[in-house]
Formats: structure tokens, C-alpha cells, sequence
């Protein structure tokens, strides 16, 4: 018998490892409660507020969520697999280690959240808000993501490889050492965003803007860069750059090149080949 919870009022209850499998609950508020290891897989939520809850080890896997509250909530290795989250927020809260594989989020807000080291594996983002997030190590292998905004999120060592980012805004991220190999990142913004070291390898940058970004040391063999915005970009020691991509690429007195020359690139002058920095 599936349990039913419509509007009750549970704040600050103490419900470790409760067990509400494929439970529907609807305009419930779980304000500071301890849902630690709880099962809430399967559950069918609308107009939930688990603001400041603990669900540390939480398994909500295969649930669907909407216009749901996980504010400032601890979601330390949680499990959200294949989960189906719609205008649901979950600003500032602590999601590190947990797992979004195969996810499905529209209309969601991460602001300020945590996410360093989750794993959103093939994950489907539509119109999200993740601003100011630390995606330190997080994983995004395979993921897709339509219209989000990243705007100075902090994803050292990050994985975007295969992913595909269509009009994502990444302005201002700190992206050291990233992983995008593979990935598509059509019409994406990267401008003034910090790219040392990044890994580009056979990606499609086309009509990226990296405008004034920082791309010393990444690596671009086999990527594709046709009117790719580099405008004041630093390429200086970028890596595995050919003449053919650059003079696909938009690039300006400002752009640094490889060599550490100031552009625009002309062919045939070997600024593509880098300098050790």
C-alpha cells in the first residue's frame, strides 16, 4: 500500500533510514529533519520543502520531483539516479559525491550548491541555474545540457568529456585543468573564464565565445574552431593548435598566441607552434 502525505507538517523530525518507497507526498514540509540514509525512491513529490534537512546518503533514485525545496539541505552522497526534477531548488545546498546518473532537470537552481565529485553521467539539463557552484571534480561525462547558466562556477579538474553544451553560459568559471574532449559546446560562452590546461582534444568549439579567457597550456588537437571567438584570449603554450584551426578563428590585436606573440593570426607565421610557460 503506497503512503500518502498531503500537506502534513513533519519539521525537525527525526526520521533516519525511514523507508518511504514510492510514497507520494505533496505540500509536505521536512524543515530540519534528519532523513539520513532514507529511502524516498520511487516517490512521486510536488511542493516539498526540505529546507535545511539532512538526507546524507538519501536514496531517492527513479523519483519525481517538481517545484520542490532542498534549500541550504545536506545531500552529501545521495542518490538521484535517473530521477526527474522540475523547478525544483536546491541553492546552496551540500550535494557532494552524490549521483544524478541519467537524470532529467528542467527549470532547476543550483546556486551556490556544492556539487564537488557528483556524478551527473548522461544527465539531460534544460534551462538550470547553476551560478557560483563548486563542481571541483565533478563529472558531466556524456551529460547534455540546453540554455544553463555556469556563470563563475569553481570545476577545477571538472569532466565535461562528450558532453554536449548548447548556449550554456560559463562566463568568468574557474575551468583549470577541465576535461571537454569530444565534447559540443555550440554557441556556449566562456568568455573571461579561467581554461589552464584545459583538454579540448577533438572537440567542436564552433561559435564558442572564449573572449578574454584564460587557454594557457590547453590542449585543442582535432578540435574544430570555425568562428570560435578568441578575441583577447591568452593561448600562450596552448598545445597541438594548427594554422587551419586558427584562421577559422576569430582572434584580434589582444588575442595572445601559443608563441606568446600578440595576434590576430596570420598563416604562416608559426604563432601557433607554443613556447614552454
Amino acid at each position: 500500500m503506497r503512503c500518502v502525505l498531503g500537506g502534513d507538517t513533519l519539521n525537525e523530525a527525526q526520521l533516519r533510514g525511514v523507508n518511504l518507497r514510492g510514497a507520494v507526498l505533496k505540500g509536505t514540509t521536512f524543515l530540519d529533519a534528519d532523513l539520513t540514509d532514507a529511502d524516498l525512491s520511487g516517490t512521486i513529490m510536488s511542493a516539498v520543502d526540505f529546507e535545511r534537512a539532512i538526507l546524507w546518503g538519501a536514496d531517492l533514485n527513479g523519483a519525481q520531483i517538481s517545484d520542490t525545496q532542498f534549500a541550504k539541505a545536506w545531500l552529501t552522497a545521495a542518490i538521484l539516479s535517473d530521477a526527474n526534477l522540475r523547478a525544483t531548488s536546491f541553492r546552496k545546498a551540500q550535494l557532494r559525491d552524490s549521483r544524478f546518473q541519467g537524470a532529467l532537470m528542467e527549470g532547476c537552481k543550483f546556486c551556490g550548491a556544492v556539487l564537488d565529485s557528483a556524478s551527473f553521467h548522461h544527465a539531460r539539463f534544460t534551462s538550470c541555474d547553476l551560478a557560483e557552484c563548486e563542481i571541483n571534480g565533478t563529472e558531466f561525462h556524456g551529460a547534455h545540457m540546453r540554455a544553463c547558466r555556469l556563470v563563475a562556477v569553481c570545476g577545477i579538474g571538472a569532466n565535461f568529456s562528450n558532453t554536449r553544451l548548447k548556449d550554456c553560459n560559463f562566463a568568468m568559471a574557474d575551468l583549470t585543468g577541465a576535461k571537454f574532449s569530444r565534447a559540443e559546446l555550440g554557441a556556449s560562452q566562456f568568455s573571461r573564464a579561467v581554461l589552464i590546461d584545459a583538454d579540448f582534444r577533438h572537440a567542436d568549439l564552433s561559435g564558442a565565445d572564449f573572449s578574454r579567457s584564460d587557454l594557457s597550456n590547453a590542449r585543442f588537437g582535432g578540435a574544430k574552431l570555425f568562428a570560435t571567438d578568441l578575441r583577447g584570449a591568452n593561448l600562450t603554450g596552448a598545445h597541438e593548435l594548427t594554422s587551419g584551426q586558427l584562421i577559422q578563428a576569430r582572434t584580434d590585436e589582444a588575442t595572445m598566441m601559443p608563441n606568446g606573440s600578440k595576434g590576430p593570426y596570420r598563416r604562416h607565421s608559426g604563432a601557433e607552434r607554443p613556447v614552454l610557460v
